[in-house]
């Protein structure tokens, strides 16, 4: 019910953020008006107002509930786990900030990835744009069909660099599925050893090995 109710505030918050910021750009472009317009980058403008802002959807329903999610529940693990099994909990505590760490690294390069896609996208908005505008003239001197090539070269590159962006993407979400999976490792083994040697009950040992991997899940999910 709760994850219900976290759907729905997080999508009723993103589409009303985007109407609003979408009613502010708009605003903002006619008291510029046509002539101060020509001189800027018109693609860029129309990129942004639909698919720019379009973008804010996973930040609203997936990156924030994920961030107030991975401050929360580490805190509460480790918490429990303290009155559990201290040296577990000291175990969680020292590689649990592995996992921003390791996702602030992969994200700057994601970040520049992502930039060059945007510029490119841009670019693209911008000359189909200005192609569909002069069609008429394109039209009348018999170039209209070389414009298709461009277009397509252009589409082509952009769909070059969308891939380079998945590919780190994808590459992010595998280096911190990768980190978790070795930090609850480091906990695992020690209570298999315990628990073979007598020095661990049971009940503690499945609860430790039950709530390690929910302390690295939220900050997993808010990296990727």
């Amino acid at each position: 019910a709760l994850l219900y109710v976290q759907g729905v505030v997080s999508a009723w918050s993103a589409a009303t953020v985007k109407a609003e910021l979408r009613a502010e750009l708009l605003a903002a472009v006619s008291r510029r008006g046509p002539g101060r317009l020509a001189a800027e980058k018109r693609g860029e403008i129309a990129t942004l107002v639909g698919r720019g802002l379009d973008g804010l959807d996973a930040y609203f329903t997936g990156y924030l509930p994920q961030l107030v999610l991975g401050v929360t529940v580490p805190v509460a693990v480790l918490a429990r786990l303290v009155f559990a099994d201290w040296s577990s909990a000291l175990i969680v505590a020292v590689t649990l900030p592995l996992i921003p760490i390791f996702g602030a690294l992969v994200g700057w390069q994601a970040q520049a990835a992502t930039e060059r896609q945007w510029r490119r996208l841009s670019m693209l908005g911008g000359h189909f744009l200005d192609m569909v505008a002069g069609l008429p003239t394109l039209r009348a001197f018999g170039r209209a069909k070389d414009q298709v090539e461009v277009v397509r070269r252009m589409a082509d590159r952009h769909r070059i660099a969308t891939m380079k962006t998945l590919r780190i993407a994808f590459l992010s979400a595998l280096v911190l599925e990768l980190v978790a999976t070795l930090s609850v490792a480091l906990v695992a083994v020690p209570i298999g050893l315990r628990l073979l040697a007598g020095g661990l009950t049971l009940q503690t040992a499945l609860l430790v090995l039950l709530l390690a991997p929910e302390a690295y899940l939220p900050l997993r999910a808010a990296g990727s």
